[in-house]
């Protein structure tokens, strides 16, 4: 077995290296283990036991076949966040730099491997080593382009928002659409800043902090969606998305006759479900994705545990609190991106 890229260290006490026994890694001062099949399990309870890593090992898993419908459905993938903003740019100045140099980079929450698969994409980064760790339990079901996984990248069960227990430090951590997903996200910028080499960069994306009313309605939605089993959270999620297939068919339009600023409703014609979307219910749909994929959209949305938004104000508060500076910004009515640096 080729020895991986990265030095897991025990999580209690932060000091030895794990060691390989069997199946398992095992520290060599206190005698912990933890499963490496499928993949190194540094936490010591099952998803099942915590909400946010149940509701994502039924996000990122197999038998919703998210990952594959993407995979195979490229222009569908244009539309999500993560081929916008200022990602597509920062994964291909990493490639570049890969190509003569040593680039270690952290994705930390990994969710489905999308990063991961920009980021090895052919032809592959000779210099580019590749740390991805996630709270699910979905990562055995991340597929790896060829000879990648054990030499470049390697994966681990792991909970972002404590600081990430590996040796080395890294040129790039990136959190993409998931800070926001964690219960104190100044704590888990700081704990991902901890992994950073000197000068090395921190990206992140968080949710913005929509109009009042979609923002009043989707509180009082999750409130009643995130105590639900994931099964029937997804169940309940797929009338939402059937509520914006059947706006859109509609085809209807709305004009509104002024500006409404405290409503955060701008005067004009708006068609009618994009309106609705954006200003009373998250109701997404789109036809690429049909209602099975959309459903998973909406899902991502109302069931996690924890969901915060954020203004530009209160994300640039929450990066100082970090003791984090701001490098990058750039914002759509989605989500904001950062490029951070420590202090």
């Amino acid at each position: 077995m080729t020895p991986p890229p990265f030095s897991l260290v025990c999580p209690e006490h932060r000091q030895s290296v794990l060691s390989l026994s069997g199946d398992n890694l095992i520290c060599p001062a206190c005698g912990r283990t933890f499963s490496r099949n499928p993949v190194p399990d540094l936490l010591g309870y099952v998803p099942e036991e915590n909400p946010t890593a149940a509701h994502y090992t039924k996000q990122w898993g197999s038998p919703l076949g998210f990952n594959r419908f993407l995979e195979k459905n490229k222009k569908a993938e244009l539309v999500t966040m993560g081929k916008q903003l200022g990602w597509p740019k920062l994964f291909d100045n990493i490639r570049r730099q890969a190509e003569t140099q040593e680039v270690k980079v952290f994705d930390a929450a990994c969710g489905r491997g999308a990063i991961f698969l920009d980021l090895f994409r052919a032809p592959i980064p000779g210099r580019l080593y590749y740390l991805g760790a996630d709270i699910h339990g979905a990562l055995g079901d991340i597929q790896s382009p060829e000879r990648i996984l054990g030499e470049q990248a390697f994966f681990v069960r792991w909970d972002i928002s404590e600081p990430l227990p590996v040796a080395e430090k890294f040129d790039y951590v990136i959190c993409r659409a998931s800070v926001h997903h964690t219960p104190d996200p100044a704590r888990t910028l700081r704990s991902l800043k901890e992994a950073l080499k000197p000068g090395g960069v921190l990206a992140i994306s968080v949710y913005t902090k929509k109009a009042p009313m979609r923002e009043a309605v989707d509180t009082a939605l999750r409130e009643m969606i995130v105590p639900l089993p994931s099964e029937e959270a997804y169940s309940v999620c797929r009338q939402l998305s059937v509520l914006g297939r059947d706006l859109q068919k509609t085809g209807a339009k709305i004009t509104i006759s002024e500006d409404l600023p405290f409503l955060g409703i701008s005067s004009g014609e708006h068609e009618l479900q994009s309106f609705i979307y954006e200003h009373l219910i998250k109701c997404w749909y789109n036809d690429q994705f049909g209602i099975e994929h959309s459903t998973a959209v909406n899902f991502d949305w109302y069931h996690p545990a924890y969901a915060y938004r954020f203004s530009e104000d209160e994300l640039y508060s929450l990066v100082e609190e970090a003791g984090l500076v701001v490098a990058g910004f750039e914002s759509n009515k989605y989500q904001h991106y950062a490029e951070l640096r420590a202090e």
